[in-house]
């Protein structure tokens, strides 16, 4: 499984089905397009630092405005 498929499995237990995951692509922005918050952010980073077994940084939080940029961060941080 790539980093991209289990951030969508990652997201589908965060937001329990309430993101529809079959249209999220990577280009798919996180506040516009699949509406998530500040707290919808934070909840999903504390679920993805467990998955990937890594640590955000505030700057991290600044830099995610798509799902391309979450997996970026998750592989800089894993490799």
């Amino acid at each position: 499984m790539d980093t991209f498929e289990r951030l969508l499995k990652v997201c589908d237990a965060v937001f329990e089905g309430q993101i529809d995951t079959s249209i999220v692509t990577p280009e798919t922005l996180l506040r516009e397009d699949i509406s998530i918050n500040s707290i919808g952010l934070l909840y999903m980073a504390m679920a993805v630092e467990e998955e990937f077994n890594i640590k955000f940084t505030n700057d991290d939080f600044i830099d995610m405005k798509s799902v391309a940029d979450v997996i970026n961060i998750i592989e800089k941080k894993v490799s």
